[in-house]
């Protein structure tokens, strides 16, 4: 596989004649609300970008210059670059159909509600808060539909209201608030992530304070 940057204002085309190191990179990124975290069956993107590490001196090349990528000496991707640094050169993300992401649910344990009271606009009301944090498992299945391994980063980003406990296998990386796990999926094979999460689940419902409620006669 070979790629070309035709020469573009300031970009001389020696640039492109030296050796090069042609990269992949793909990644999926999953987040979850409170609401999406307990939902029976997710479906994530993996993203892919590629990428040229040139040989010597750094690259101006301005974004949006058009990239063609070859295989067996015939054009079969038409794309721009997305970007320029140092001596890299990094494709647009695109969407990558043979990677295909299924998310189940596998057990959901609800905590015990905590009940609160918040002020209503009505003086006679107010609103009862009740929280509650579940512990949630998800299964994440990566089928690699290729002909050949890939190498990709699957990227868990927690919030304020889904938060990581642990997972099977181990992140590769933990820089918080993303858990990184670096896969190798063989040809048409897959691979597996249990996530087991904490969820903050807060329902809120107005209801007319007791002293107001008339009680029957």
């Amino acid at each position: 596989m070979k790629a070309t940057v035709p020469t573009r204002k300031k970009i001389k085309l020696k640039w492109f004649k030296t050796k090069s190191e042609f990269n992949i990179e793909r990644k999926i990124e999953v987040q979850y609300t409170s609401q999406s975290v307990s939902s029976n069956k997710l479906k994530w993107e993996a993203i892919i970008r590629y990428v040229l590490v040139m040989e010597g001196e750094n690259i101006d090349l301005p974004s949006n210059s058009p990239m063609t990528l070859y295989k067996n000496d015939l054009p079969f991707l038409f794309l721009n670059t997305a970007e320029s640094i140092g001596n890299k050169i990094f494709s647009e993300e695109l969407i990558d159909d043979d990677i295909v992401i299924d998310d189940d649910i596998v057990q959901i344990n609800e905590g015990e509600p905590k009940i609160t009271f918040e002020d209503a606009i009505e003086p006679k009301q107010h609103i009862e808060v009740r929280t509650r944090y579940d512990k949630i498992t998800r299964k994440i299945n990566i089928e690699n539909k290729l002909n050949n391994p890939i190498d990709l980063t699957l990227d868990f980003k927690q919030t304020k209201d889904v938060t990581f406990v642990k997972s099977d296998p181990e992140p590769s990386e933990i820089e918080e608030p993303n858990y990184k796990f670096n896969l190798s999926i063989p040809s048409e094979g897959n691979s597996k992530i249990t996530l087991e999460l904490q969820a903050k689940i807060v329902k809120r419902v107005t209801k007319t304070k007791p002293e107001f409620i008339k009680k029957p006669k």
